[in-house]
């Protein structure tokens, strides 16, 4: 059984790549009994959608606020590391 960050992982790569079938099914089988992970899936499958809107958008610019907020948040999550 996967725990939650392993499920987390592979929600996130199952994104990008074709997970193997066991993967895939150990993924589904923890989704279904974890709402925190499906709530996280979720929001990546959120976040993704939004991202494709937004590079069609060309006018699309993020504030100097939102750009400093992201970057402070990056380097904090560095500093925990």
């Amino acid at each position: 059984m996967l725990n939650c960050k392993q499920a987390s992982q592979l929600a996130s790569r199952a994104m990008d790549e074709k997970l193997p079938m066991w993967k895939n099914i150990a993924l589904k089988m923890h989704l279904i009994l974890c709402r925190s992970c499906t709530n996280f899936t979720r929001q990546l499958q959120f976040l993704r959608k939004a991202s494709r809107r937004s590079r069609t958008n060309l006018d699309f610019q993020l504030t100097d606020e939102a750009r400093h907020r992201i970057a402070n948040t990056l380097k904090g999550k560095q500093a925990d590391r």
